[in-house]
């Protein structure tokens, strides 16, 4: 019937959501249930409640009572976390010395309220004094409690009365639904032996049936309903009273029920104070210096009747401190006076109030500075305000630098930031280069000068080296047209798809590398047509600055007109550059803008060419610009982050930074950067990254193709000579019907008679012997393919005499060696007897001549002596050849 420690935390849970003290802590002894009381309240803070966080600073658990021992760990773990609410989970007599102690180190005065439990209050009555073991002289006034049972003797005894009807009722439902239960089975059977085993084995049934049992009111007795128990055995509807300690005296003030709530009137609060307590420290309450920098810190106008800011933003006091006193409450709507801050820090600022319990002032410093030292050392702007202790923190994007670091403490980084360039896009024209921009130079080179050539120059070996080709110089130049100019020239008439006339190679492997050669212009082709359109474009004109190394910025006298830049003063780019690059600083003195609105604006009409600032804040303009026409170039300088500045030793830069550093962990800043730094516009190197020319790396896959048909082709090259040598003579005899010239002509033809003998006549007259031997033999064949000339003439010449046709076209007669000429159709004059073209001695002695020529007919009458040829390099003998008369001779021929 008494309330379970669930109920009293609810209840507890209550009040400080009515009071919204949302930070506190525990200090419990060892009294049974105090880690249950612990866990419950762990619990119950893990939900939000009204969008509320409620967070234990300390949990202080004390189980020696000895005063130095209490002394010592009420100052460490109190004391120093400053918290102000404070739950007490003790009996009376531990309460007792507990509050007593808390008085003295500190823990009490109208900045603390004690809150206890009903085990702490159990002997409080009404409008009485408190009974000597729950003193309220030793106890802070204000102090609350609660309570269920107190000293009246009626209540205690309806509570007792309501027991006894629960357990009756149990009891008859339990027999009325077990008819069979023995008597005996209802008696516990216990004994004073040791080895008795203190169980009743109905008892578990017995509670089951307990907890089920509802009762309604007693008018006759005065007796309260009773609306069933939970599954813990605790009553669902539990009514707690609240008391507060006024004047010395405990006073009830309001009730708590599980049902309804929580229901308080007046109370007494710590110190007398009309207000309750804040449940923070004054120190809590933080003043916030800031300026305005979007999307960091964001202007807007209050409500101006009610002077409010919309969610997600804060009010900032923009006006001095004096300024807006004299308006009174009504300050606030007065958007001169007061603005609504909003942006990535109000967003970080509220999630570490959250966080550590902190409330904040905002307000802009009043000089509009970031804070820089002068010429005389001072510092000026939020560094000089936080210097001065006239503020507890600096939110907004705040640079850390060596210099500010040494006036002032810096919490680690929430986001990284550099200095950067921006400049203003102009309306250009499309590029007179824009055709050899799909491509970068070193391709181009690799393309045209190495590629082409390469390819051309192996066509020409593989026309050279091939037996169907050039055959290395035997093949006739008249009867083949082809040269390395023109394996050129074929190689750039493929490439760009020329109609114009060319000479094609024979030889399989020039022509399969022609091939190739033609698979590789079709990939090129492609691709620089594709990549082409990018580039034929009106392109977006800016001033692409390598960064703050460019010769724009260190010699902006040599432009001309004068390259004109400029940054904000007592920043820390202006900080940055004055150091490291004087000269630079000197030259922008005087084109240096306030603020960023107007350094931005400048860009944007041509006052100046490029402005040097943030590099986040320049992201974020140039991403929101409204006709996108901002572009950041050049890569970041001076790397460093934002972060919340401190008065040196500040004992809130720890706590800062374990919170931002989890915010990292968890996600959190990176979340809020998505969100406020993304905008529409592209950034310059994401708008560039289409039209990017192509590389040689880029083109590889190509140009392994054309290194792989060269290799191919030396293959089909060795292939080729090995089918002249060794596959050729053994498929002239297969193929007597001509099928291979069905499958190609090129192989058809090498396989007729009348290829044999243009190969042999084209043999005879390239062949150079190379010893007397072999020269000997060729003059013989010569002379025996001579001799065989001669016949076919003769025989040509008797078809004619019989009005036979004759072909005029044979290879003999286009095709003769140079050791004999002929006068071409030409008629005898008389007919005469067929007689000898020659008539030689061959007989071995020497001494006469044979009286037949090669015919057989009589047509020498008398013989000649031999005659040497003076032309042959070993002066051979030489039969003397004279002329028989009647035959048609245009003039002697001796060989």
């Amino acid at each position: 019937m008494a309330p379970s420690i669930y109920h009293q935390c609810a209840a507890l849970l209550n009040i400080l959501r009515r009071f919204k003290w949302n930070l506190f802590s525990i200090v419990t002894t060892s009294l049974p249930g105090h880690e249950e009381f612990v866990a419950t309240m762990r619990k119950l803070t893990e939900f939000k409640y009204d969008g509320e966080v409620y967070k234990i600073q300390e949990t202080v658990v004390i189980t020696n009572f000895n005063k130095k021992n209490l002394d010592q760990q009420m100052r460490q773990q109190l004391r120093e976390t400053d918290t102000r609410i404070i739950l007490l989970y003790a009996n009376s007599v531990e309460t007792k010395n507990i509050l007593r102690e808390a008085k003295v180190v500190g823990l009490s005065g109208r900045e603390y309220m004690w809150l206890v439990t009903c085990n702490s209050a159990a002997s409080i009555v009404e409008d009485e004094e408190a009974p000597p073991e729950f003193p309220a002289a030793e106890f802070p006034d204000g102090m609350m409690g609660l309570t269920y049972i107190t000293d009246d003797a009626d209540t205690f005894k309806r509570e007792v009365q309501n027991g006894v009807r629960i357990w009756t009722k149990a009891m008859e439902q339990m027999v009325a639904d077990n008819p069979d239960l023995e008597e005996d089975s209802l008696v516990p059977n216990l004994s004073c032996e040791h080895n008795q085993v203190v169980r009743w084995d109905k008892g578990h049934k017995f509670y089951q049936y307990m907890r089920n049992v509802t009762l309604e009111e007693d008018y006759y007795l005065e007796l309260p309903a009773v609306g069933g128990f939970k599954e813990d055995g605790s009553l669902k509807n539990m009514e707690l009273e609240i008391v507060n300690l006024n004047g010395g005296k405990w006073k009830k003030i309001g009730k708590w029920t599980s049902e309804h709530g929580l229901t308080i009137t007046a109370i007494n609060w710590p110190g007398n104070s009309t207000t309750p307590p804040t449940g923070i420290p004054e120190k809590y309450e933080l003043k916030v210096v800031t300026l305005k920098e979007p999307p960091y810190i964001m202007y807007d106008e209050p409500d101006p009747e009610t002077g409010e800011c919309n969610p997600g933003a804060e009010l900032c006091r923009i006006a001095p401190l004096n300024v807006t006193q004299q308006y009174g409450p009504n300050a606030t709507r007065n958007a001169t006076l007061y603005k609504c801050c909003s942006g990535f820090c109000i967003d970080l600022l509220r999630m570490l109030s959250s966080k550590i319990g902190i409330k904040f002032e905002i307000f802009e410093v009043e000089d509009k500075l970031w804070g820089a030292p002068n010429e005389n050392g001072e510092w000026n702007g939020m560094v000089r305000t936080v210097m001065d202790h006239k503020a507890d923190m600096v939110m907004t994007s705040l640079n850390i630098n060596p210099e500010r670091s040494s006036v002032i403490d810096f919490s680690v980084p929430f986001l990284e930031t550099g200095i950067t360039i921006v400049v203003a896009v102009r309306d250009g024209v499309i590029s007179p280069t824009a055709f050899l921009e799909p491509y970068d130079y070193p391709a181009w080179c690799t393309i045209l000068v190495f590629s082409v050539h390469a390819s051309g120059a192996a066509i020409f070996i593989f026309e050279w080296l091939s037996p169907a080709g050039l055959a290395q110089g035997k093949q006739p130049i008249t009867e083949h047209k082809f040269s390395l100019f023109r394996a050129f020239w074929l190689i750039w008439a493929m490439l760009f798809g020329a109609a114009v006339n060319v000479d094609n190679p024979r030889g399989v492997s020039s022509r399969f590398m022609a091939n190739i050669w033609a698979l590789f212009a079709v990939v090129f082709l492609a691709s620089y047509t594709a990549n082409l359109a990018a580039f034929m474009i009106a392109k977006e004109d800016f001033f692409d600055l390598k960064g703050i190394e460019d010769v724009r910025l260190q010699r902006p006298e040599f432009n001309n007109p004068e390259f004109r830049y400029a940054t904000i003063p007592n920043g820390s780019t202006a900080i940055s550059l004055k150091k490291n690059y004087p000269k630079m600083y000197s030259y922008m003195v005087k084109y240096n803008k306030p603020n960023i609105d107007m350094g931005v604006e400048a860009v944007k009409n041509g006052e100046i060419h490029a402005f040097i600032y943030d590099a986040s804040v320049l992201e974020y303009r140039a991403t929101h610009d409204k006709n996108c026409k901002l572009r950041t170039v050049g890569n970041w300088y001076a790397m460093t982050g934002y972060g919340v500045g401190f008065p040196k030793g500040s004992k809130w830069k720890a706590k800062i930074d374990k919170l931002i550093l989890e915010f990292q962990y968890n996600g959190e800043l990176e979340r809020l950067a998505q969100y406020w730094l993304s905008g529409a516009c592209k950034r310059a190197s994401e708008a560039s990254v289409s039209s990017h020319p192509l590389k040689i790396l880029n083109f590889t896959s190509a140009y392994i193709l054309l290194a792989s048909g060269i290799l191919l082709g030396g293959i089909l090259l060795i292939l080729e000579h090995g089918y002249f040598k060794f596959i050729r003579p053994k498929l002239r005899k297969w193929d007597k019907c001509g099928c291979c010239g069905l499958i190609s002509l090129s192989m058809g033809q090498s396989l007729t008679f009348e290829q044999s003998v243009m190969e042999t006549l084209d043999l005879s007259k390239h062949f150079k012997c190379k010893n007397p031997i072999c020269e000997t033999h060729r003059w013989k064949v010569q002379h025996e393919l001579d001799l065989a000339l001669l016949r076919v003439e003769r025989l040509q010449n008797k078809l004619r005499q019989h009005d036979l046709s004759t072909d005029n076209l044979a290879v003999w007669k286009n095709d003769r060696p140079k050791a004999i000429t002929f006068k071409e159709n030409e008629e005898p004059k008389s007919k005469q007897p067929e007689k000898s073209y020659y008539s030689k001695i061959p007989e071995k002695n020497g001494k006469g001549a044979s009286k037949y020529d090669i015919t057989g007919h009589n047509a020498v009458k008398e013989s000649k002596p031999l005659l040497y040829d003076k032309s042959h390099p070993h002066r051979k003998k030489l039969p003397y050849c004279q002329p028989v008369s009647g035959l048609p001779m245009e003039k002697e021929t001796v060989l």
